[in-house]
């Protein structure tokens, strides 16, 4: 899958004195398509960028699809700040195709709690005056220590992760991606891949690169399809499955060779969009996959086997891991908690097979275990 590509901008690609400004013609004539485009409307209550007007109305000009993103200062008023953006967009912007973007990084010196209430206000706010919540730009590091993703809704994330620099003035190539996640965040909708990429019709000498998490009729499908362009289906979901152990890694292709990108919790539901050599894509659009092994993911809506139940046992301790299989070498996937009871299925050199069809055992011990 290729990701659509985009780029954003700032007064910094045009000149100090704003006599030389950016040509979006050469946007429009890139090699490779720009989608889209996130131009910075301002930062905080008191600073508008200076170049936004024109570059908006440029970004109409070529038909890209249009994100004005704002930068947030976490210890001044939610309502200040998102009353100056909507100010700057009125009159300019049509929210059935065009989108705002939040920037999270400046953190000051404000709190955790301060940081995530503020940014709740602002999504709220930017909620009731467009009927969708912001796309939220920053960096999985950031978020780690500043937000509380929990106490947030559920959002688009526009995540910056890129290759090691190289000295000035070569040009870095873009990260391969996906981006690095959060935690708390199963995805993403834009990755900014490269900060010191080479500038397209800036006067700026680098430029920031991004890429959609899909292809340009994602991108389409995303800004209600302005161009009125025919779009190809969107993804068919197979089925769903519930991940029933404590964690379950994400990778970005189907095998435990490829590289970790994030994980499910126990409890979590997700829609499978393929399926390869056991493996389960589970987003629409980005090479996301979880092992599809039953000890891992149940699917629902399947009829369980009928297995015949031995007997019932109690867990007496404190706590028990739960197995892949019958003995302490198998990897652990869960724990058993005191008072527990399970049914038991097979027994095998002590250890007690608890899930029907499938390979979660515990130790039978008498020290650990009960039967009733």
């Amino acid at each position: 899958m290729s990701r659509a590509f985009g780029i954003d901008i700032s007064k910094y690609q045009s000149s100090q004195d704003g006599s030389k400004k950016m040509d979006f013609t050469a946007v429009q004539n890139h090699t490779e398509e720009v989608t889209f485009i996130a131009a910075r409307a301002g930062i905080s209550w008191g600073y508008t960028d200076p170049m936004f007007r024109y570059y908006w109305d440029e970004m109409k000009r070529i038909k890209v699809m249009r994100i004005a993103y704002y930068v947030l200062y976490f210890g001044e008023s939610a309502l200040a700040q998102m009353d100056s953006l909507f100010k700057m967009l009125d009159g300019r912007a049509n929210f059935a195709h065009d989108r705002i973007a939040l920037d999270l990084e400046v953190a000051g010196i404000n709190t955790r709690s301060r940081i995530t209430a503020t940014t709740q206000k602002c999504l709220d706010i930017c909620k009731a005056r467009t009927g969708f919540f912001p796309i939220v730009y920053s960096r999985a590091s950031w978020v780690n220590t500043y937000l509380s993703v929990a106490n947030l809704p559920t959002l688009d994330w526009w995540l910056a992760t890129y290759r090691k620099p190289l000295l000035s003035p070569f040009y870095t190539q873009e990260h391969d991606g996906p981006p690095y996640l959060p935690k708390g965040v199963s995805t993403y909708l834009i990755h900014q891949t490269g900060d010191k990429c080479k500038s397209i019709g800036g006067v700026s000498h680098y430029m920031d690169y991004n890429r959609w998490n899909g292809e340009k009729a994602e991108v389409l499908r995303y800004f209600g399809n302005p161009t009125g362009d025919i779009l190809p289906p969107e993804n068919k979901v197979l089925f769903t499955a519930k991940c029933i152990v404590s964690a379950l890694y994400k990778r970005s292709g189907p095998g435990p060779a490829f590289k970790v990108v994030g994980n499910l919790n126990l409890g979590d539901i997700v829609s499978v969009y393929e399926v390869k050599d056991g493996w389960y894509r589970v987003d629409p659009t980005a090479q996301l996959w979880c092992s599809g092994k039953s000890t891992y993911l149940q699917r629902l809506g399947d009829t369980p086997p009928t297995e015949k139940v031995l007997f019932k046992a109690q867990c007496i301790v404190k706590a028990l891991f739960k197995r892949e299989g019958p003995g302490k070498n198998w990897k652990i996937i869960g724990n058993l908690i005191r008072d527990d009871v399970v049914s038991v299925y097979e027994v095998k050199d002590d250890w007690y097979r608890i899930e029907s069809g499938q390979d979660v055992w515990c130790s039978g011990s008498s020290q650990y275990m009960r039967k009733i």
